[in-house]
């Protein structure tokens, strides 16, 4: 059963913006989560990070709906925590209205990945909580959102930007490691070497996307436009995908 809202901590690669608002069932939920780019200049590399700080400042502005519209555009990158405000808001129709069905379709998207151990309790407690008719409703939205939103499908997509945008930064860095390129909020410029080690921690955290080092990598396939693009929950309470 969900009790309290919550929202996350926003990072930027210079400075440090917290945008606190009420923890979900206990503190620390998220203390895993070490950086949040929001940053001028991030956009272009990791728009999921940055459009997710977006409506982290729009919700603790009071705009609710641009906070809304901002975690969806994250959500089009792939940003889980976008999806799991996105599907709060929803549920409880803070400063929205409420909509069960679509926020435990979001909820549903923002626990597709297996190592989201809370957002899969969020959505198990929300689940069994609502009434058949929300889950069938429930059930639907998720199988035709799963077709824009899912892993298989943005994580291509967010992941392709990335090494593009990256790509120029990469060979500059090569000719000059002491190359120096502004991400920020006050004009400042960083080291390159640094910015972009920072830059592809947060791709890895959020995009799935191997650190340069790493010796595994996660592999996404092609985007495919099928049914059941996402696996099947084990569990028969929790959504599951139409035949």
């Amino acid at each position: 059963m969900l009790k309290r809202p919550w929202i996350a901590v926003c990072f930027a690669l210079s400075i440090a913006v917290f945008t606190g608002v009420r923890a979900q069932e206990k503190n620390g939920h998220f203390a895993d989560i070490k950086r949040i780019l929001c940053a001028e200049g991030a956009e272009r590399y990791l728009p999921g990070d940055y459009y997710f700080c977006a409506g982290n400042k729009a919700l603790q502005g009071g705009n609710t709906r641009k906070a809304l519209e901002m975690y969806e555009v994250a959500a089009g990158w792939g940003d889980k925590r976008a999806m799991f405000n996105l599907g709060l808001l929803l549920l409880r129709g803070e400063g929205v209205p409420k909509n069960e069905p679509l926020g435990l379709a979001w909820l549903a998207l923002a626990a597709e990945r297996p190592k989201d151990r809370i957002q899969r309790e969020v959505l198990a407690g929300a689940w069994k909580s609502a009434r058949p008719e929300t889950r069938d409703a429930a059930n639907a939205l998720w199988n035709q959102m799963k077709l824009k939103y899912a892993d298989r499908v943005v994580l291509v997509r967010a992941q392709e930007r990335y090494e593009r945008e990256t790509r120029e930064l990469r060979r500059a860095l090569q000719l000059d490691p002491s190359v120096r390129f502004e991400i920020g909020f006050d004009g400042s410029t960083s080291s390159g070497l640094k910015a972009l080690a920072k830059l592809d921690e947060a791709a890895a955290e959020t995009i799935l996307r191997p650190l340069p080092t790493a010796k595994k990598n996660v592999n996404v396939g092609a985007p495919e436009m099928v049914r059941d693009s996402v696996s099947r929950p084990k569990d028969p309470s929790l959504p599951s995908a139409n035949q």
